[in-house]
């Protein structure tokens, strides 16, 4: 049978307004019970499933789908893929038309906003304990928000340190530094003795600091959710970083590139540690073959964290979705355990599922292979992920805001504590008092 697929063009979108009260009035919208499907018995159930940029795995994606459709005679999969610089534009666009999406791959952020509108199905009322357990805890802590689970963990990148053993040992060091303080002093050796940058910190972008907090061991926030990190010391933490700026320990761009900038200035040999997931590490492979010959990697960075730094992708279904029955049952086939390492053995990704990251294809962490030996290093740390950075309503909001001081502090315009002080007032406005993004 022939597939039913199409990709999305960009096109022009207008009245921008129009498209936000929509989504905003999408809680007065009536919707099918998650539990029940609205179809013809004379028509086949036609589930329209949507992905980011993934048309170079159809030869993959498209065998899944026919062994779905095998099992459920009544539905056909109608796959869309849609660019990732549209994508946001056209679920918002999708969420107040008639014609919304079944199943939706999203990343968290976006998925939490839709979920604080009750635009999406919380998985949490649907999938089964059995099913439920079989994910990784701490992926499906990530793709929740408060109770509210609002889409099933797909696929996942987590971190590691991949560096120049020859910019090391020009700077007299055996290995990378494994805790703050080793790095902090790390930086200024190196530029110093090098030349080159040990690091290009990503703290002034898309909320990254609080992660980096969380990781330092301060909690950002307390039990009940309400913002705490300056008061737990989240200046003298920003003002070692400040330091580093205001010395040209790391490079000026750190505070407005996004995770593209490391990777391309390591291929290019000007810095030693690039601190990314493995698929990152692939790009270098590519790029630069001569700087990753001299390239060795390590566990993610500090190597005492109790909170794993990973980044997982989710399948949604909007709750005005005609069939949200099949729906979840898709995105459940879709993720199962089966799909994803057949997913992980085309792509530097990592498996949600628990026993899928004990394949034997995860556990080569003494490989010579260093692409084999991140990919093992990043499934082993995953698998003993214990705190976890969770999404907060009105993330998006909360990030700009965090972003805004970081980079006031890092530019000298206002001192590390003020930062920390202001936007921690700012983020409990926006958490307890009812403003929106």
């Amino acid at each position: 049978m022939k597939r039913l697929k199409h990709t999305f063009w960009l096109r022009r979108l207008g009245f921008l307004s129009l498209i936000l009260v929509g989504l905003l009035s999408v809680t007065q919208c009536s919707a099918p019970s998650p539990f029940t499907s609205n179809t013809s018995q004379n028509k086949p159930i036609v589930l329209e499933f949507w992905t980011i940029q993934l048309l170079s795995f159809a030869d993959m994606l498209e065998p899944m789908f026919d062994e779905f459709e095998a099992s459920h005679p009544d539905v056909r999969i109608k796959w869309v893929d849609v660019p990732g610089s549209v994508v946001e534009k056209r679920i918002l666009t999708a969420i107040m038309s008639p014609n919304v999406p079944d199943v939706v791959n999203l990343n968290p952020d976006y998925s939490a906003i839709l979920a604080s509108r009750e635009a999406l199905v919380n998985m949490n009322q649907i999938v089964s304990p059995d099913q439920k357990t079989t994910y990784l805890p701490a992926a499906w802590r990530a793709s929740s928000l408060n109770d509210f689970t609002f889409g099933l963990p797909w696929y996942i990148t987590s971190k590691v340190t991949f560096y120049n053993k020859d910019l090391l040992t020009k700077a007299g060091f055996s290995q990378p530094p494994m805790t703050f303080n080793d790095l902090f002093r790390f930086s200024k050796t190196l530029r110093e003795k090098t030349g080159a940058y040990a690091t290009m910190p990503n703290i002034s972008v898309r909320g990254n600091f609080l992660k980096e907090l969380q990781k330092s061991g301060i909690q950002p926030y307390d039990s009940v959710g309400k913002a705490v990190f300056a008061d737990q010391g989240a200046g003298d933490y920003l003002a070692q970083w400040v330091n580093l700026y205001k010395n040209q320990w790391v490079p000026a761009e750190s505070l407005i590139e996004g995770p593209e900038g490391a990777p391309d200035r390591y291929q290019s040999g000007t810095l030693a540690l690039l601190m990314t997931g493995v698929n990152f590490g692939n790009k270098v492979k590519e790029n630069a073959p001569d700087v990753f010959s001299r390239t060795g990697v390590s566990p993610q960075f500090p190597i005492d964290s109790a909170s794993t730094d990973f980044s997982t992708m989710v399948l949604v279904v909007p709750k005005k979705s005609q069939h949200p029955k099949e729906a979840v049952e898709f995105a459940l086939f879709m993720t199962n355990q089966t799909n994803q390492l057949t997913f992980c053995r085309r792509a530097p990704i990592l498996p949600s599922i628990t026993e899928a990251l004990k394949a034997p294809m995860f556990q080569k962490q003494d490989s010579a292979d260093i692409m084999k030996k991140a990919i093992s290093i990043s499934a082993h740390q995953l698998l003993n992920a214990r705190d976890v950075y969770q999404i907060r309503p009105h993330q998006k909001k909360i990030n700009e805001i965090v972003d805004h001081y970081v980079q006031l502090a890092m530019l000298g315009h206002i001192s590390s504590s003020q930062a920390m002080g202001q936007a921690q007032k700012e983020v409990n406005q926006i958490l307890f008092e009812g403003k929106t993004p």
